[in-house]
């Protein structure tokens, strides 16, 4: 298995204290250890979306976030699992997610947040996604 060197780090579901330190700690351990992190905007949602808002994470850009509550990425309840179509049926969009993960050039994410977020993360796990999930 390859080196990870570009980490993804999303948010889901509710609002929470605990998120934009889970990202900080995140950000900084990963920096130490020289790989790059990224922020996907909006949780699961920004991995079916192009162009894709992605965040470049830093310990200068992260440094006050853990004074912050809530999450700074924001967040969203997309499961690509289950994502409306213009009829409103729901279909499977993973296969965009597994795509997109690769087009920016992601080796693992981490998801943080709750029984859905972690859903959807575990789901893709068993796809051959690297993931983290942080409750």
């Amino acid at each position: 298995m390859a080196a990870v060197k570009r980490i993804g780090v999303l948010t889901g579901g509710g609002d929470a204290p605990g998120l934009n330190p889970a990202i900080k700690g995140l950000v900084y351990r990963a920096a130490k250890r020289g790989m790059e992190t990224v922020g996907l905007s909006d949780g699961w949602l920004s991995l079916l979306n192009p162009p894709f808002d992605v965040i470049p994470l830093d310990r200068a850009s992260v440094r006050r976030w853990d004074r912050d509550g809530g999450t700074n990425l924001g967040s969203s309840r997309t499961n690509p699992f289950q994502t409306p179509n213009e009829l409103g049926e729901q279909i499977d969009k993973s296969s965009e997610v597994l795509g997109n993960i690769e087009k920016l050039g992601l080796d693992a994410v981490v998801a943080c947040g709750g029984e859905d977020t972690l859903g959807v993360a575990a789901r893709l796990a068993e796809q051959g996604v690297r993931i983290v999930g942080v409750p």
